[in-house]
């Protein structure tokens, strides 16, 4: 079906973190207190990056391949935050400290992973898609480049993980996504959720 309005170009982004589990928020608003505003990030955005590795089996019969297993999956968001505070640099070491007023101290403990709940808000205009994930480890996507012509960057990765309080990794939210009319099947064991809005 062509749908001119389940396309977007989202001019403005938001991501927020909050502990894992953390109920989504309600949709198309400013995530409350717990979730945590990480603030600016770069004009370039969001990256998503879903790779699924799989082997094909072959039998002796069947050379083309009779059927495909799953090796390892990958599924990881990156984006650059460019407010050096302690949300956006606990997510880009890993976790941290701070041992007194206006000092961050890195501790090193980078076997232990940094967990948290990710939602973003991608905005274009009136329209808006959100995305929920309820268990993601935080750490360093890549080289903080420090230039004089540029914001000083942290480059964030968020490695999706499995939630065992979750029915989904990922959720997706727009009035333009489902057909509540019919029944959606769904592949793992389907979990009550609460949002935000209904824990208040």
């Amino acid at each position: 079906m062509l749908t001119d309005g389940a396309t977007i170009i989202p001019g403005k982004g938001y991501i927020y973190t909050a502990e894992p589990s953390t109920p989504r928020p309600e949709y198309g608003a400013e995530a409350p207190a717990p979730w945590v505003d990480l603030g600016h990030t770069s004009e370039e955005g969001l990256t998503i990056s879903l790779e699924v590795e799989k082997t094909v089996k072959k039998t002796w019969r069947n050379r083309v391949g009779l059927r495909t297993t799953v090796d390892e999956v990958t599924f990881e968001l990156t984006w650059m935050g460019l407010q050096f505070d302690t949300p956006n640099l606990m997510a880009y070491f890993g976790g941290g400290e701070v041992p007194e007023p206006g000092v961050f101290g890195v501790t090193g403990d980078f076997d232990k992973p940094y967990e948290r709940a990710l939602f973003i808000r991608l905005e274009d205009g009136d329209a808006e898609v959100d995305l929920y994930l309820s268990k993601v480890s935080l750490g360093p996507g890549d080289e903080a480049e420090i230039s004089p012509e540029e914001f000083a960057p942290l480059p964030i990765k968020a490695v999706v993980l499995d939630d065992a309080d979750a029915t989904y990794l990922l959720e997706l939210m727009a009035p333009h996504i489902g057909y509540p009319d019919k029944p959606v099947a769904v592949s793992r064991k389907a979990k009550t959720r609460k949002t935000a809005k209904q824990d208040a």
